[in-house]
């Protein structure tokens, strides 16, 4: 999908410096898409608005920190 790899794209140029990889998946049943974000260090809030603004234009965003090394970002495509 064209969007989720745009958004791949944004996380690693956005947080350059605290992202360490970013996986995707795509779960049918509840319709969703996670986006998780692995990090090297903790990153500032500053970056994940800017990836959470970017993300909007297409999703509506849920964000979760599972842990201090992780975010996930459950993605509903609009429409």
């Amino acid at each position: 999908m064209k969007e989720l790899e745009r958004a791949v794209e944004v996380v690693k140029r956005v947080g350059a410096g605290y992202v360490k990889y970013v996986k995707y998946s795509y779960a049918p049943a509840t319709g969703l898409y996670h986006l998780k974000i692995y990090l090297v260090k903790p990153m500032e809030f500053r970056a994940l608005v800017e990836v959470v603004r970017e993300l909007e234009r297409y999703f509506s965003v849920k964000i979760f920190a599972p842990h201090r090394g992780a975010i996930r970002l459950d993605l509903q495509k609009r429409g």
